[in-house]
């Protein structure tokens, strides 16, 4: 309906502009049932430092951001342009132009290089943080990574009322009458592309929330993820709860969304809490030996270590007693209880193995024998999680505050939060693939980087995040002469400011000014000043024209795009000089590109000579070429370029506009 608004605007009979609006009003008081929203309103992304070309969209820099235009010709410093919707000619000043890409406008992504952080010589794994309009940048990971993903976990912005989201480069507030449709349509838009990433047998999306958005977000939801599980958690993250009428607030919501079947999300570790009861089934019912012969069986313990266990026992073996000592000096427990009857323990003899950890043996000083003790420390995660070190305001705000010596961002998530989040996902998936489309002030990579610490894994993070600076700071760089794009502005933006020093100084151990941290984290007396043992690259997302791309003309601002795609193994290549090699033999990132035809066998060898070497990129027209190269790598991750890259894009923008 929104849409409908900006054409009504524009109708100079104001007589026939009123009757539009009393019918349009007719319309919206016919409500149906079910999730209902405006699903084609105008979004765009602002192009700051691109350059206007004849046939450019672009829309004013000082105007509402719901005018476009297409450029049709340039004249020294003067662009005649024809507005999208009317399509009326007009003719403009260059610098009062800004270039934008329109929701379902063809694009063509690369990755610049802005800066990297290197803890970790020794690894071969790089995080990545991406500076963009995270559509743009889901958009580009499908390309990359579609079905890949282990882990989705966002904060969207909650949709308060108090500006704090954007849409259309404008903040929505609360007297935005299409607040609750603008956020839809700006999930759902995003939501259909993170389906896409998740693997489809075991890819979890993970949502934070709160009551603004739960109840539509949860149809959102159900209607995108169509035959998942929805799971809402309450997190206590305020436990003072805050200062409104009537209830003081003290949680927030988190979904999570995964595939039917199998168990798919880890379990909770309770270590400082674990649960302590014998082996020895002392339930009420059905703990007898006659009820479950292969939960009867000797325990096997030398030293006071359990060293084994034994075969189910015959039907006609009875031990003496619940402790036998053999000759060899092994001492064999069997479930028996103080009357002498035959019990059975918990766990049958061919799973009991997978507890071993969690067993220790006691002694019984009533009996005056060992007995077998199991302390439980991992369990299924309940659907409300307390914990002291899930207050957003100790582990989230103070923890940056002290990075930063000031306040730079408002509101982030309690680091133990996330990292119990992601936990319950990738837990047991140590070299799992995690993404964050709202990274923020990069909670979701300082989380993966600890819990990487924590147990020796090797998960990879990537963030995205765009560069906006907060509304205070725009009205002051505004009051200032200052504009989008321009070097302090840009300075002042979220992913500079916050995400990328935070990322930098967590993992190096000290704060913006070098002083070390101070302090251990929580659970793991890691202490901060230490940091990770990890590497990150910071690319901020361009577009390429794709005719230069067609003809071979932006290779090397492809060449991160294809290191990532291998899967971002080793330092990212960076061509310098003028040349571009015929080829590149690239181990350490496991991937070789052949861009010269005539060079193939050349390439064949030395290809098969680096087994580390797994994904191909092969530069040519010709499909028949292609097929023929290919037929040499059958086990190896193969790409036709250009094309694979343009095609996808197009395709992709096909699918935008459906």
């Amino acid at each position: 309906m929104q849409a409908i608004d900006a054409l009504i605007e524009q109708v100079n009979d104001e007589k026939l502009k009123e009757r539009l609006k009393q019918e349009v009003r007719k319309l919206q008081d016919n409500k149906k049932f079910g999730l209902v929203f405006e699903n084609h309103l105008p979004e765009a992304t602002p192009l700051y430092g691109a350059k206007i070309t004849k046939g450019s969209k672009v829309t004013e820099k000082n105007g509402k951001f719901d005018r476009f235009y297409v450029v049709r010709e340039i004249n020294g410093d003067e662009a005649i342009c024809e507005q999208t919707i009317t399509g009326i000619m007009s003719v403009k000043h260059l610098n009062d132009l800004l270039p934008v890409a329109e929701f379902g406008d063809p694009i063509y992504p690369s990755l610049k290089k802005i800066d990297h952080v290197m803890n970790a010589l020794d690894s071969d794994l790089w995080h990545t943080l991406i500076e963009a309009d995270n559509y743009h940048a889901l958009q580009l990971l499908e390309y990359l990574y579609a079905g890949k993903v282990d882990c989705i976990y966002i904060d969207p912005p909650y949709n308060t009322g108090a500006k704090d989201w954007k849409y259309n480069n404008d903040y929505v507030d609360g007297n935005d009458s299409y607040r609750h449709s603008k956020w839809l349509s700006f999930m759902e838009k995003r939501l259909k592309l993170a389906k896409k990433l998740l693997n489809p047998a075991n890819g979890v999306l993970i949502c934070a929330i709160d009551d603004n958005e739960l109840n539509t977000l949860g149809l959102l939801l159900e209607e995108v993820f169509s035959g998942y599980k929805r799971f809402c958690i309450t997190v206590v993250h305020n436990p003072n709860g805050n200062q409104g009428k009537n209830f003081g607030v003290s949680n927030e919501f988190v979904y999570f969304v995964l595939p039917t079947g199998n168990q798919i999300l880890s379990l909770e570790n309770r270590t400082d809490t674990p649960d302590v009861r014998p082996l020895r089934d002392v339930s009420g019912n059905s703990n007898l030996r006659t009820d479950a012969k292969n939960c009867f069986y000797p325990i096997f313990v030398k030293n006071n270590e359990i060293i084994g266990f034994g075969d189910v026992c015959e039907n006609d073996f009875h031990p003496a007693s619940a402790n036998i000592l053999r000759e060899d000096g092994v001492l064999e427990i069997y479930p028996i209880d103080a009357k002498g009857i035959e019990k059975k323990w918990v766990f049958a003899n061919n799973t009991v193995e997978s507890i071993k950890n969690e067993l220790k043996i006691e002694w019984n000083k009533s009996r005056g024998i060992w007995d077998v003790i199991r302390y439980k420390t991992h369990f299924t995660y309940k659907t409300v999680w307390n914990k002291k070190e899930f207050s957003a305001n100790s582990y989230g705000s103070k923890l940056i505050n002290n990075i930063f010596g000031e306040k730079r961002f408002d509101y982030p998530k309690s680091l133990y939060a996330v990292k119990e989040c992601i936990a319950a996902v990738c837990g047991d998936r140590k070299n799992a693939l995690i993404v964050d489309f709202f990274a923020g002030s990069g909670t979701t990579l300082h989380a993966v980087n600890l819990l990487n610490a924590e147990d020796g894994g090797h998960r990879m993070c990537i963030c995205v995040t765009n560069n906006e600076v907060g509304p205070q700071n725009e009205k002051k760089l505004s009051k200032e002469g200052f504009h989008p794009g321009d070097e302090e502005w840009e300075r002042l933006g979220v992913a500079k400011y916050v995400t990328w020093p935070r990322t930098v100084c967590s993992i190096e151990g000290h704060n913006i000014h070098g002083v070390p941290l101070k302090g251990n984290y929580i659970g793991s007396d890691i202490p901060m000043a230490n940091g990770f043992k990890a590497n990150v690259i910071y690319f901020k997302l361009e577009f390429l024209n794709k005719t230069a791309v067609r003809i071979g003309l932006q290779f090397r601002e492809l060449l991160s795009i294809l290191w990532m795609k291998a899967g971002a193994h080793g330092e990212c290549p960076e061509l310098s000089g003028v040349n571009v090699p015929s080829m590149m033999i690239l181990p350490e990132n496991q991937m070789a590109i052949l861009k010269k035809e005539s060079l193939y066998s050349e390439f064949l060898e030395k290809v098969k000579a680096e087994p580390s070497i797994k994904t191909l990129y092969f530069v040519t027209d010709s499909i028949d070429s292609y097929r023929n190269m290919i037929s040499d790598f059958r086990d190896y991750d193969t790409y036709q370029l250009y094309s694979d890259y343009l095609n996808n894009f197009r395709i992709n923008d096909e699918e935008a506009r459906q």
